[in-house]
C-alpha cells in the first residue's frame, strides 16, 4: 500500500470519526474485497466470508473511535478480520486453497522478497498426470490446514497473499525476525509432512 493511499485512508478515517458515514462508506468500498479475499483464504468458504467481512466492518464502525492511525487502516482491519474468524470457530478448520512455497527463497532483494516456490499445480504438465497433480495438491492442502495456526497465517499471508516480510510483521503486530524464524518453521514442518509425497525415493 502506498504513502497516499494510506494518507487518504487516514483522511477518511478522520472524517468518519468526525460524523460523516459516508467516508466510512468509501472506506468499505476500498478495503472489502481485500479484507474479503483474507477471510475467505481463511475459512474456505464463500458464504461465511461474506458474513465474517460484514462483521468485520461492523465492528470496525463500531470500534473506529480506537483507530488512532498509528498503523495503515487497512492493518487495523486485519486485526479486527483476524479476531472475528478467530471468534467465528473456523480458523483451526480453515482449508485455503493455495499456491505455496516450500523452500527458503534463493534470492532476495533488499526488503527481503525472494521467490522460489513448489506449486503442485507444475506436475501437470503431461497427459495421464492430472489426477496425480490433483492428489498431490489436495495433499499440501491438507498439510497447511494442519499447520498451527500461527504458521498457516504466516504462509496464508506471505505465499497466497504475496505480503512482504515487513506487511506481516505490521498485520501481525510482531517482529520481523519473528515473522522469518515463523515462515522457516512452517516451510520446514510442510517439508517433511510432504517429503514422501514429492519424493517418493525417501
Amino acid at each position: 500500500m502506498g504513502q497516499q493511499t494510506r494518507q487518504d485512508d487516514l483522511t477518511l478515517a478522520r472524517e468518519a470519526q468526525s460524523g460523516r458515514p459516508e467516508a466510512f462508506d468509501r472506506l468499505v468500498e476500498r478495503h472489502q474485497d481485500r479484507v474479503y479475499g483474507v477471510i475467505h483464504r481463511m475459512v474456505n468458504d464463500r458464504e461465511k466470508a461474506m458474513d465474517l467481512t460484514q462483521e468485520t466492518f461492523l465492528r470496525a464502525w463500531k470500534g473506529l473511535g480506537t483507530f488512532g492511525g498509528q498503523s495503515a487502516f487497512f492493518t487495523w482491519l486485519y486485526r479486527i478480520a483476524r479476531n472475528v474468524v478467530m471468534s467465528s470457530g473456523r480458523h483451526d478448520a480453515a482449508r485455503p486453497k493455495i499456491r505455496v512455497s516450500l523452500d527458503e527463497p534463493a534470492s532476495r532483494n533488499e526488503d527481503g522478497d525472494g521467490r522460489s516456490g513448489l506449486d503442485p499445480a507444475d506436475a501437470a504438465r503431461l497427459p495421464g498426470e492430472h489426477l496425480l497433480a490433483e492428489e498431490r495438491k489436495n495433499l499440501v492442502v491438507e498439510a497447511i490446514a494442519s499447520l498451527p495456526s500461527e504458521f498457516r497465517e504466516i504462509v496464508i499471508l506471505r505465499d497466497m497473499r504475496d505480503q512482504s516480510y515487513e506487511a506481516i510483521a505490521e498485520l501481525l503486530d510482531i517482529p520481523l525476525g519473528t515473522v522469518r524464524s515463523r515462515l522457516h518453521r512452517a516451510r520446514m514442518e510442510l517439508k517433511e509432512r510432504l517429503r514422501s509425497v514429492f519424493d517418493p525415493t525417501t
